[in-house]
């Protein structure tokens, strides 16, 4: 499956590898009225987005979504009371979904849907949603190789 690609109506299908991240994260209820009230604050707590990688990331079975902002040169002393943790490296499947803003956001959760029909899942890594750019989100979900 390493060079795999497929065509979906939402977007391409690939596989990816990422490498293990250290980053900064705060962890909320897993409900979209908490997701929602969450980002904002959490974004408020950085000098700067400028850099900045933004991900949601859901582990299987819990009810926790961990926001989170992965580390850069100046986050050294964590001086914003941040957790700290590291995004899981490995193979991921990955649907690159791109639209508008707000709309775009209501296709993640079928995004998710079809990648977990197209592979067998790792459930000891997260899935992850990775905010590239305003209007283009990557789903990706841990796969076993």
């Amino acid at each position: 499956m390493d060079n795999y690609s497929e065509h979906h109506a939402l977007g391409w299908i690939d596989v990816i590898t990422l490498e293990d991240r250290p980053a900064l994260s705060r962890d909320v209820p897993l409900n979209l009225p908490s997701i929602q009230a969450g980002w904002p604050d959490f974004e408020h707590r950085f000098d700067s987005l400028k850099g900045r990688r933004m991900m949601g990331l859901v582990y299987g079975g819990s009810q926790i979504y961990r926001m989170c902002s992965t580390r850069l040169d100046r986050d050294t002393d964590n001086p914003l009371g941040l957790n700290e943790t590291v995004i899981p490296g490995g193979a991921y499947l990955r649907l690159r979904l791109r639209g508008e803003v707000p709309a775009v956001y209501g296709q993640i959760g079928e995004a998710f849907d079809v990648l977990f029909a197209h592979a067998e899942h790792d459930s000891t890594r997260p899935q992850i949603e990775s905010y590239r750019r305003e209007g283009e989100i990557d789903c990706l979900v841990p796969i076993l190789m």
